[in-house]
């Protein structure tokens, strides 16, 4: 059973996937999540088909192999958001995977494909909160693509300067690939788990961990944060 409470390496977690290769509707293996407002799958894809159009936003990564979407070819390492309501053809060869985030979309938004260019111009962005750091405060820059589902999805790049913050718990799920630099967790438990270019990762709701990034870090990141009532 997989631990929740630990950052999840999806590059090592798709290569021991218990799903056969096939549809891309069907050819799925669901994490465990916190509720059903979220939805966490690996998907393993092989061949091509349709898919009709649906009431979530579904953000989709390629973690290996090439994913084609309405005849936009998706590299391996690249991700995109699929909007609510937009149906499409699909095709993979053998060997693809792709991690996949799904949340009901409530919003009006006009069907499309958008994907997370991460050469966008970058701005300033608020730093974590002091009460957190241990050490100088991190200069950070990010470049959102979207924020949808009432503000409980978005995603886009973001850097940071070097920091450590303290462990605090998560409330939200994340996805994470980073683009350059490396970061080390320790979660609840004192496991200690450092992730470099190219590595893929998810921390879900509920995780608690410190953050310590010894060089610029840059990131794709993908977030839902749930409202709070």
């Amino acid at each position: 059973m997989l631990d929740m409470k630990r950052a999840l390496d999806l590059k090592a977690l798709a290569a021991t996937c218990p799903v056969a290769a096939g549809d891309y509707v069907t050819a799925r293996y669901a994490l465990p999540v916190a509720d059903g407002a979220v939805g966490l799958e690996l998907i393993v894809p092989e061949g091509s088909g349709h898919v009709e159009a649906t009431d979530a936003d579904v953000f989709l990564f390629v973690l290996e192999g090439k994913f084609s979407i309405n005849a936009q070819d998706v590299p391996a390492e690249q991700g995109v958001l699929v909007r609510a309501g937009t149906a499409f053809d699909w095709s993979a060869p053998s060997g693809t995977k792709l991690f996949s985030m799904h949340v009901a979309e409530t919003d009006k938004s006009e069907p499309a494909i958008v994907r997370i260019d991460t050469d966008a111009a970058m701005s300033p962005s608020t730093p974590p909160p002091a009460e957190y750091l241990v050490g100088p405060t991190p200069a950070c820059q990010s470049a959102p693509t979207w924020r949808s589902c009432e503000g409980q999805f978005y995603g886009g790049t973001w850097s940071a300067t070097p920091y450590y913050r303290k462990k605090v718990p998560y409330v939200h799920d994340e996805f994470m690939y980073l683009l350059e630099g490396s970061v080390s967790f320790v979660n609840e438990a004192g496991e200690k788990q450092t992730f470099t270019a190219g590595d893929a990762f998810l921390i879900c709701r509920g995780a608690s961990c410190s953050w310590e990034s010894l060089d610029v870090v840059k990131k794709i990141y993908v977030i839902f944060r749930p409202t709070v009532a």
